[in-house]
């Protein structure tokens, strides 16, 4: 009888304890499967941070679980290489960027970003060389002694949407920087005891004399090598008619949604005198607009330029 008792109550430790044993598995299996769905919530909010965190915790549940390892291997990836196109580090970005979609296991949402960021940092890397190139022009023109040929070609940049983006900070930079010091030589040009009071006479001089200057090798405007353009930007240079029109939009144009006439621009270029040669025919219309908004005159807005 007492074998008996032995036997049966075994049996009842057996089971409380694989209950408890099984019960606990099923605790820690449901936490695991809840971490690994806050996890994906959280890249899907872009909140990175929170998204490691969870991948970490599911990792205590389950042991060098091969899933959360390689998705959090792959978000710190991903993370690490959006802070490299923050700063700018294009070509290290898109191979950090090419390595997170290579990750067995990962998740679809951060492949499918990384392959959107990879595009897009190409798209800006043929940009940069581009800017680049009208940038550098644009200098060649401001050592030259043409300040005006300088601006317009720093004017295809400003007018340009892309170009305000921060992946083009530095150039933006640079850009500004010379066309500060383009204002300042066509403001030199047009001083006391300048032998010419046209500001617009160096660039005259020298597009008029092209012909002779080029062979003679002194470094005019013929001599200098003009950047590779597009089909669409070349007809669009080609169609430059000094005013800067085809580079800007209709609302940039207008004034309380009327066209700003010729009439007006002549008119604020007289009132700018002397100094009227330092702006676009686009940097007068702002002016206009400026001095309109703020109830000042045209010169006091160009004054505060």
């Amino acid at each position: 009888m007492k074998k008996w008792t032995w036997v049966i109550v075994t049996f009842v430790v057996i089971l409380i304890v694989g209950g408890y044993a099984f019960s606990r598995h099923q605790s820690i299996e449901n936490q695991y499967h809840l971490e690994m769905e806050n996890a994906a919530a959280a890249i899907k909010d872009n909140n990175y941070t929170a998204a490691e965190n969870y991948f970490q915790s599911a990792l205590t549940r389950r042991n060098s679980d091969p899933t959360a390892t390689n998705r959090l291997k792959q978000t710190k990836t991903f993370v690490n290489g959006m802070d490299q196109l923050e700063n700018h580090h294009f070509s290290a970005s898109k191979r950090t960027f090419a390595r997170v979609y290579k990750i067995h296991k990962g998740s679809e949402v951060l492949n499918e970003r990384a392959h959107k960021k990879i595009k897009e940092i190409e798209v800006v890397q043929k940009n940069v060389t581009k800017y680049n190139k009208t940038l550098d022009y644009a200098r060649e023109l401001n050592q030259a002694q043409s300040f005006e040929l300088s601006n317009e070609q720093l004017d295809t940049l400003f007018n340009t949407k892309e170009f305000k983006k921060g992946y083009y900070s530095s150039i933006w930079k640079s850009a500004k920087a010379l066309q500060k010091s383009n204002k300042t030589g066509l403001a030199q040009a047009v001083m006391p005891g300048s032998t010419n009071g046209n500001p617009q006479s160096s660039a005259t001089s020298e597009s008029s004399t092209s012909g002779t200057d080029s062979k003679s090798g002194n470094g005019t405007v013929s001599s200098l090598p003009k950047p590779n353009l597009s089909s669409s930007e070349q007809q669009a240079a080609d169609n430059y008619s000094g005013s800067n029109e085809y580079t800007v939009t209709k609302k940039d144009t207008e004034l309380n949604g009327q066209v700003i006439s010729q009439a007006q621009i002549t008119q604020a270029r007289q009132d700018l005198g002397n100094r009227a040669g330092q702006f676009s025919d686009q940097d007068i219309r702002n002016l206009i607009k400026e001095a309109k908004q703020k109830g000042i005159s045209v010169s006091e807005a160009a004054n505060n330029q």
